[in-house]
């Protein structure tokens, strides 16, 4: 049996420290390091109580291993300054050399074991430790997970709230932009029916003229009452024109750019000669777009009426509006461009926002509402950029 090699191993490892006591309890052997585990002093050492007061209390258990009624007994995880932790364990120990059956304490001593723990109880500390920050750290992620469910919910609704506000405000601003379009077809058709109405009130004038001398001869009668007629068709044809240019197509469908260019500038062109701003179109004239032809021209009366403002603000000799249609790859291009100074560089890269206008009293609406007509309902582009004699609007569909 190696029992001293074994005894000598755990020495050396000093996973143990012992005392050997009596049946006084005075400790009668002890290992060289066992009072870094005890409270007491040296000079105390014949008490074993004052050096180990976890015993205080246990006379009978100490007793019963005396007698050998108990094998043994521990206690378990005692904390012992400056930081260890250790296991007592009391084991009988040498049996009395001299006995008899009847004695009631076979044994002479007692071993006090000191099982130093401490690796394994900061290992375990460690471990509650670290189980307990993983705990919290699961607990807080829940709550942060509720807090932030309960956010993305309210995000959802105020995001829903906010564009069904920008759903409003753009039928707003689309109807802001129609009502002042039509204000602009109004004026232009109170001019193109002034002259009708002036030829129609002087025909009949005439006849009645005539009427009253007994000179009205029927021949004349008739030639006049087809020119007046003739001129109330020119009228309905000019009222017609503007009834389509406001009628809501609801489907896509292709259709001629340049025809629709032409169209918008037969219906406003007077209004332009009489303040002396020529438009000129020019181009490819089979170019084809698909999208809504009703709205492409609207954009066309908005960039035409933004080169007339501009012109208004800043009158010259020679101002000039030039609309060319081309082909571009698989894309129609239609630039309209002018001559009457450009935009101001601070304000060209904003110019398509909102409430954003080069002219004082101007609502910032018209190239807003541009944009949203050919980027968003009809999948184009529309940008602009300077020139060297005014600004150059491209529409891309």
């Amino acid at each position: 049996m190696h029992i001293q090699e074994v005894f000598n191993a755990i020495y050396e490892n000093h996973k143990y420290e012992y005392f050997v006591i009596n049946h006084a309890f005075e400790i009668i052997e002890y290992s060289d390091r066992v009072f870094k585990f005890c409270d007491g002093k040296i000079c105390e050492m014949n008490n074993m109580f004052n050096l180990v007061p976890e015993l205080c209390g246990m006379e009978v258990q100490l007793n019963e291993l005396f007698k050998g009624t108990r094998t043994s007994f521990t206690i378990p995880y005692i904390f012992k300054e400056p930081g260890y932790y250790i296991n007592i364990h009391m084991h009988p120990g040498r049996r009395k050399s001299i006995a008899s059956p009847a004695d009631a304490e076979p044994f002479e001593s007692l071993i006090v074991l000191f099982e130093d723990t401490t690796a394994m109880a900061e290992t375990q500390q460690s471990l509650v430790q670290e189980r307990n920050e993983k705990s919290l750290l699961l607990e807080e992620i829940s709550v942060k997970n509720a807090q932030l469910e309960t956010f993305n919910e309210q995000m959802q609704e105020l995001v829903a709230l906010e564009i069904q506000k920008n759903l409003e405000k753009q039928k707003m601003l689309e109807l802001e932009s129609r009502y002042s379009q039509m204000g602009e077809m109004i004026n232009m058709i109170t001019h193109q029916w002034k002259q009708p109405l002036s030829s129609i009130s002087l025909t009949t004038n005439v006849l009645k003229m005539k009427e009253e001398k007994h000179a009205l001869e029927a021949s004349f009668l008739t030639d006049k009452l087809d020119s007046i007629l003739k001129q109330t068709e020119y009228m309905d044809q000019t009222v017609q024109a503007f009834q389509d240019f406001f009628k809501p197509l609801k489907e896509k469908v292709t259709f001629n750019v340049f025809d629709a260019v032409s169209h918008i500038v037969d219906l406003v062109g007077d209004t332009y000669e009489l303040q002396h701003i020529s438009v000129d179109i020019k181009g490819e004239k089979e170019v084809f777009a698909y999208g809504y032809p009703n709205e492409f021209k609207q954009v066309i009366l908005i960039l035409l009426k933004n080169a007339k403002d501009a012109f208004l603000a800043a009158p010259s000799d020679t101002m000039q509006i030039t609309i060319e249609t081309a082909k571009e790859k698989d894309k129609c291009l239609v630039t309209v461009s002018d001559n009457a100074g450009g935009i101001p560089e601070a304000m060209i890269d904003t110019i398509f926002d909102l409430y954003i206008s080069t002219k004082e009293e101007g609502s910032g609406l018209g190239l807003t509402i541009a944009k949203t007509m050919i980027e968003d309902n009809m999948q184009g582009r529309l940008s602009v950029r300077n020139t060297e004699d005014g600004a150059l609007f491209s529409i891309r569909i």
